[in-house]
């Protein structure tokens, strides 16, 4: 399936590449090393994301700059990166082939080649399998896109599928240019004021149900304009409450600039994806999330608070 994948990029006349809204490291990163192999390889290609503003902290990636908001008017093959439905590639139905990079357990499948390797921990990782396989040099930009890609899935390793393999990845990449501590510190260290100020919202506004086991926090627009803070600083926040001690999931309610809410599940073991899928979301079993159109957020809240006590029960 990756030679097949790769010589469909090499006949294709100008390819897209879709990152997802909202982007993450991991999206981002894989499509950014796709886009380094590709232009290496002398294609034409477009990086595309639907946002008008991305995350600053990934600004130092290879290829960051040249990422377009807008769609070309001709192409002929979309490559999608850590996409797990076709809705989050934001992109005009047009007629050009799909191929599907991504990892996640609820991949729809919506490709005409579908690379989803739902046991690796990053869309990265899909990457990386890709460009090996078809002997790709891996050139320095391309492998820190990829590291930075493998290290913000898994929260610089401490979530999802961290085993021997995953670890062998990291270490090429490392040899192959990737530095570890330039990434992390760009990642992990470069926090807006506005960021930590809604750190201190969320401190004074959390609650917790099931005697300390669920911890859930709302954003709504006031909370946002009160810290200053942008929907990027929200990133890691619902990860922070995990961390308490007793609780085993955590629920971040966010109120989207253009309506609607979209929340973030997490958990320490309890499978969170059927929740999402519930709301024809998805994700990972201890990571998942989904959309909403405008609602009472409270009311929300209690509703995924009761069906993740079900959950719980079976």
């Amino acid at each position: 399936m990756y030679h097949q994948a790769w010589k469909r990029m090499q006949d294709a006349n100008h390819i897209v590449i879709v990152s997802h809204v909202h982007p993450d490291g991991d999206t981002l990163g894989s499509a950014l090393a796709l886009y380094d192999a590709l232009i290496r390889a002398g294609k034409k290609v477009t990086h595309y994301n639907k946002n008008s503003e991305l995350p600053r902290v990934y600004d130092f990636l290879p290829g960051f700059s040249k990422i377009k908001n807008s769609v070309p008017k001709h192409f002929d093959l979309v490559v999608s990166c850590d996409c797990s439905t076709r809705d989050r590639l934001k992109i005009p139905l047009g007629d050009y082939e799909i191929i599907n990079i991504d990892h996640h357990l609820t991949n729809h499948y919506f490709g005409d080649i579908n690379l989803v390797v739902d046991h690796f921990s990053s869309a990265g990782m899909v990457v990386y399998e890709l460009l090996k396989a078809n002997a790709i040099e891996m050139s320095q930009a391309c492998a820190t896109c990829l590291y930075t890609a493998i290290a913000d899935d898994t929260g610089f390793f401490q979530y999802g599928d961290m085993d021997e393999f995953t670890f062998s990845i990291v270490a090429q990449l490392v040899k192959d240019g990737a530095n570890p501590k330039e990434i992390a510190s760009k990642v992990k260290r470069r926090e807006s004021l506005s960021k930590i100020r809604l750190y201190g919202y969320m401190l004074n506004h959390f609650d917790l149900y099931e005697n300390g086991c669920i911890a859930t926090i709302i954003f709504d627009k006031a909370a946002l304009e009160a810290t200053g803070a942008k929907r990027e600083d929200t990133k890691n926040i619902v990860n922070m409450l995990r961390s308490i001690a007793n609780v085993t999931i955590a629920i971040m309610i966010l109120e989207e600039k253009e309506g609607g809410y979209k929340v973030s599940l997490r958990s320490k073991d309890i499978n969170v994806s059927n929740v999402a899928l519930a709301y024809q979301g998805g994700g990972h079993k201890t990571a998942a999330g989904f959309e909403v159109p405008l609602c009472d957020p409270k009311m929300l809240r209690d509703e995924i608070v009761e069906k993740i006590k079900r959950i719980d029960k079976e």
